[in-house]
């Protein structure tokens, strides 16, 4: 299912030139039939930026992007129009997140090892500071979230000596509730609550476990529900929604290898992977090894979820959009730009299940809106208009035993 924990791959040389799709247009429309077109696209500034992590609040139409110069900048999350930039922190951000409950606060994490708040109607300085100086030693985060009611923060740091920590706070108040160090051995890459039950938590670390908390529990041996042994590195984990018919939670993880897994959360067992040779396969490219994983996205009840990823070779590469049913990858939208694919490497996604709108970011430093529905002029970062041109695209076990507790 996946490569041992510490192993290296052989470093293979690739001839870009022969990467592409193994069929024609007309092939792809008829397999790609949701139509997506970009809506805008603009670049967060004129010096060479990345852009790490993207959140939107979408009732309020504001977008959050974090940058490789510590800085976030804030636009609407239609038209891209700026709002405003200002540097957060120090050292690298780690994530970004809206206050769930009031947009108005904008939160961010770093690798300088605080969690900041920040008003962004008057972001001149933090509002709030979260952060462990019991040993005054810095504990780096690497990741962070907070709850659907925006009363829990929750922490995950980088190794530090022989310790990685969570850490929990009270959003009221600033109080430190919980700090856990066992129950991972390496760094944390990804934290995550639940979007409907405040008190459940979810992490993922390069120690290959999945971990599932139940914050109500008061006891640190009964508050680990859950340990799922992915046996390879974990990158970032998403909670699917949950089935009704046969009453399972699940959760996806992406890998350092580029492979989806999804596990049944209550079995504490895993469902399905997709390699991925399996990913290249569905999205219908050339070569494997220049196709990536960006996210997984829960489209609601009822609904399957899609698995966004592409590829990335010069002037031939692809975003595109992957449904995940009954254990099968099947051709959903194909997200196309006006230079005729996927010109950056994404580092960050978002998508509005509302009416289906997705925005990326990557090592461009370039923003993209991608709208369902027909070809519409799209404005970039200068004044000029252009058209996009879209294809459409159709509504698309480990050896050693996971346990649980």
């Amino acid at each position: 299912m996946s490569e041992k924990k510490g192993s290296v791959q052989d470093i293979v040389e690739l001839d870009v030139t022969k990467d592409g799709d193994v069929c024609n247009e007309e092939e792809l429309h008829s397999l790609y039939q949701q139509t997506y077109y970009c809506a805008a696209r603009k670049a967060v500034g004129l010096e060479k930026l990345y852009i790490l992590h993207i959140d939107c609040d979408w009732k309020s139409n504001q977008l959050a992007a974090a940058l490789s110069n510590n800085s976030i900048h804030l636009t609407s999350t239609d038209t891209l129009e700026k709002i405003s930039t200002f540097i957060a922190h120090d050292q690298n951000i780690s994530d970004v997140h809206f206050n769930p409950i009031d947009p108005n606060f904008l939160l961010s994490a770093s690798s300088d090892g605080t969690i900041r708040v920040w008003d962004i109607r008057n972001p001149r300085s933090h509002a709030q500071e979260f952060k462990d100086d019991s040993d005054q030693r810095i504990k780096p985060f690497s990741s962070f979230d907070i709850n659907c009611d925006g009363t829990l923060l929750c922490g995950g740091t980088e190794k530090v000596k022989n310790y990685t920590y969570l850490f929990l706070w009270d959003t009221r108040s600033s109080k430190m509730l919980s700090t856990y160090s066992d129950f991972h051995e390496d760094d944390i890459s990804h934290v995550q609550f639940h979007h409907t039950s405040p008190k459940m938590l979810a992490s993922c670390s390069t120690d290959c476990l999945i971990n599932v908390y139940d914050l109500n529990e008061t006891d640190e041996d009964d508050v680990l529900q859950f340990c799922m042994n992915t046996e390879t590195t974990c990158e970032r984990l998403q909670w699917l929604d949950y089935n009704k018919v046969t009453k399972q939670e699940n959760i996806s993880v992406i890998t350092n290898t580029e492979s989806v897994q999804i596990w049944d959360v209550n079995e504490a067992s895993p469902k399905y992977s997709f390699t991925r040779e399996k990913i290249s396969e569905a999205l219908k490219r050339k070569n494997a090894e220049t196709c990536f994983a960006v996210r997984c996205f829960r489209q609601g009840e009822e609904k399957d979820p899609l698995l966004l990823a592409g590829s990335n070779t010069p002037n031939r590469g692809c975003l595109r959009m992957l449904k995940m049913k009954d254990g099968k990858l099947e051709p959903y939208a194909i997200l196309y730009d006006e230079k005729g694919g996927n010109s950056q490497m994404i580092r960050s996604a978002v998508f509005n299940q509302a009416n289906g709108q997705v925005v990326s970011g990557g090592e461009d430093g370039i923003i993209n809106v991608w709208m369902p529905g027909k070809d519409k002029p799209v404005t970039s970062g200068t004044s000029r208009k252009f058209k996009t041109e879209f294809f459409t695209k159709k509504a698309v076990s480990p050896s050693k035993k996971p346990y649980s507790k």
